[in-house]
């Protein structure tokens, strides 16, 4: 008698789920599809960040096929930035932009903090040798101190290939997944190893940082190895190239970039039991550009 009254609820309640619309699944059925949560980066101007996205300005497709999203918020993990300064001394007649490095350097930590005040910062200066005077730190002033030491006055080369490999291995002791490299350099030539081309992309994408190189370069030229690792490592990583003509133009693409970095979201979406898919592209039903990080569960 129980067990018939069990079997007679539950074909009830089984006709009133179907009868309202409702799926369902036998015990132990396996759900179709798996979801996926990306890190992205909504790449914002030197306005500020964009904060007001939701899942239903997200537009996600794997190989040309429609997945849905699920859910989009601004990412809360803990952010930290490596930042690279370059401080050889400029060609001969041409006056070191101390002010406007400076300028735009305090710019950037200031817009990154007031966006994500809990945002660790670490500063380098890359010349002869890669070195850090202030390392991850959320304090303001020990930031400014270091930034008001920064002169581009050294005589050599700058090893900014050194740095990527350094800092990548700085911020892999860093939370992930919200890992950048921010780095400025000028026309000047790199002191890096060949072989350090091939460690310094792999150190990168290792760590999972993405990469925001600011180069000043006018109409000159630098040394290709440097050239290729930048433009490598940021097409691969997810990261944004500016290239201002002079130094003036460190200040507004530095404000970019602190205002990108306010705008990450993580993105959920749902993608079908299988393969894996060759491209995963996601974009912005109002038109604004968004960079894919190395960071996907």
């Amino acid at each position: 008698m129980i067990v018939r009254a069990v079997r007679l609820f539950l074909a009830v309640a089984v006709a009133m789920c179907a009868a309202a619309g409702v799926l369902v699944t036998s015990v132990g059925a396996r759900p179709q599809g798996q979801q996926k949560v990306a890190l992205v980066t909504v790449v914002a101007d030197a306005n500020g960040p964009i904060k007001d996205l939701t899942a239903k300005d997200f537009i996600v497709t794997e190989d040309n096929a429609k997945r849905e999203v699920v859910a989009a918020q601004l990412a809360d993990d803990p952010l930290s930035v490596a930042l690279l300064i370059d401080t050889t001394q400029p060609p001969m007649g041409i006056t070191p932009p101390v002010q406007d490095l400076r300028t735009a350097v305090t710019t950037f930590v200031r817009t990154v903090q007031a966006g994500s005040p809990g945002a660790k910062i670490s500063l380098s200066e890359i010349a002869g040798a890669a070195l850090t005077p202030v390392n991850f730190t959320t304090k303001f002033e020990d930031l400014e101190k270091a930034i008001g030491h920064l002169v581009p006055n050294e005589p050599r080369e700058a090893v900014l290939l050194e740095g990527l490999v350094d800092a990548s291995k700085r911020l892999g002791e860093q939370p992930p997944p919200r890992r950048a490299i921010v780095s400025v350099d000028f026309n000047s030539k790199e002191g890096s190893a060949e072989r350090t081309l091939k460690t310094a992309v792999d150190a990168v994408h290792n760590a999972g940082a993405t990469l925001w190189p600011v180069s000043v370069r006018g109409s000159a030229q630098t040394t290709p190895m440097r050239e290729e690792a930048l433009n490598k490592i940021t097409l691969a990583n997810g990261g944004m190239r500016f290239q201002p003509v002079d130094a003036p133009g460190l200040e507004p693409n530095l404000k970019i970039v602190a205002n990108s970095l306010n705008s990450q979201y993580t993105i959920t979406f749902t993608r079908p039991d299988g393969g894996k898919p060759k491209v995963t592209k996601i974009e912005t039903s109002r038109g604004a550009k968004v960079l894919l990080t190395p960071w996907m569960r």
